[in-house]
């Protein structure tokens, strides 16, 4: 009897412990309590990944224990134990750093040269081959309302090398919901799952300032970081006398390994209007940003989430109609091993839109890393009562 006690003991300890690697963080400010969106967690000792929602929130579904980091770009890091993580809702509170002023770096040499270091740096230390498991998720507003929703569970594999880089995508489980009433499958711009990943990795988005004749159109500053000593922050900001469609850089770096951790855009309002004529034709742009993370694991290097955003002007059945694309990506885990796969399971379409609903379970609970507000889920539901596409 006794024996037959501890194995219940001991079963329900396994059950329990089982259990507490499934819970809810919620990550929100310090002084004010307000819920920090897009912080990025990272398992210690798995090759997980996690980001929070516009609520702060993130589902954690650990393979393993182990302690958790958590960063954002306006707030210090902070690794949390996991024996702190005990309760199915946890609470955790960033410092933020804008206590102190960003002071300015004097460099011996330019900030666009320390920028091409970085690039040719960073695209040296890349790990390739790698597969990326990914959740990926759109939203499709037309005229400030959610009409199309899609996600997914997507593998990258990736290989060749930084400056042939190929990719194949194989989706594990997906679902579109809503209906689209407005042709833009052929205006997602950087949207294209078959070319995303090379502009991730090869950095395709710095381009434009990477030019040496960027310099009469941009002022570069070096600026610290204070969220991280070992980080340093590259500013590019359009200069007021240059003409055309200029997007503000922010470029933050490891300035002891010299490679990118971050790197983000987004155009002024007042310079949209002049992507009228050179992206959409007729279209106009009213929204252009995108954000990358990446992350180090020991010799590891590689990236843990990305965000774009365009939205536009589009003529449909003789009205205009404000079209808006979300497009988010957590990687949800990785691994230097590729796996076998067949080659008619390689999906080779531009997106997920055009994929038939297909999945087993609710991986956007489980697997996804990532949390839907309760707006976000109300939509959803929403859509789901339109019904599911059947591409």
């Amino acid at each position: 009897m006794k024996k037959f006690l501890s194995f219940i003991l001991f079963f329900l300890s396994i059950s329990a412990f089982s259990q507490n690697l499934e819970f809810v963080v919620i990550v929100k400010d310090i002084e004010t309590g307000l819920p920090i969106e897009e912080a990025t967690i990272t398992s210690k000792k798995n090759n997980q990944g996690f980001l929070t929602n516009k609520d702060g929130e993130a589902f954690i579904n650990l393979s393993k224990a182990s302690d958790l980091q958590f960063e954002h770009s306006l707030y210090k890091t902070y690794i949390v134990k996991f024996s702190e993580l005990n309760k199915k809702v946890n609470e955790v509170y960033l410092e933020s750093n804008t206590k102190k002023l960003d002071e300015i770096i004097l460099t011996s040499d330019h900030p666009q040269d320390i920028l091409k270091k970085l690039v040719k740096n960073s695209l040296e230390k890349i790990t390739i081959p790698v597969n990326l498991k990914v959740y990926l998720r759109e939203f499709y507003k037309k005229n400030n309302k959610i009409v199309f929703f899609n996600d997914g569970l997507i593998n990258f594999q990736i290989f060749g090398d930084s400056k042939n880089i190929k990719t194949d995508i194989l989706v594990e489980q997906n679902r579109a919901i809503g209906l689209l009433e407005i042709d833009i499958k052929n205006e997602l711009l950087g949207y294209d799952l078959n070319d995303i990943i090379q502009n991730y990795y090869q950095f395709k988005y710095l381009d434009e300032v990477l030019e040496s004749s960027a310099k009469k159109r941009y002022e570069f500053q070096v600026m610290s970081y204070n969220s991280n000593e070992d980080y340093l922050v590259i500013n590019i900001t359009p200069l007021e006398e240059a003409n055309g469609v200029l997007s503000n850089y922010k470029i933050v770096y490891d300035r002891n390994k010299m490679i990118i951790m971050e790197t983000g855009s987004m155009v002024a309002e007042s310079r949209l209007g002049e992507l009228r004529q050179s992206f959409l034709k007729s279209s106009k742009i009213f929204k252009l940003e995108y954000k990358n993370t990446f992350k180090t694991d020991g010799s590891l290097y590689y990236l843990a989430n990305s965000k774009e955003v365009i939205g536009f002007e589009k003529r449909y059945k003789k009205k205009n109609n404000r079209v808006e694309v979300n497009n988010h990506m957590v990687i949800t885990n990785y691994d230097k091993k590729l796996f076998k796969y067949n080659e008619h399971n390689i999906f080779k379409d531009k997106s997920l839109i055009s994929k038939k609903t297909k999945y087993f379970n609710n991986y956007w609970d489980v697997e996804s890393g990532f949390i839907s507000t309760k707006e976000e889920k109300e939509v959803i539901e929403r859509l789901s009562n339109i019904g599911y596409t059947e591409n």
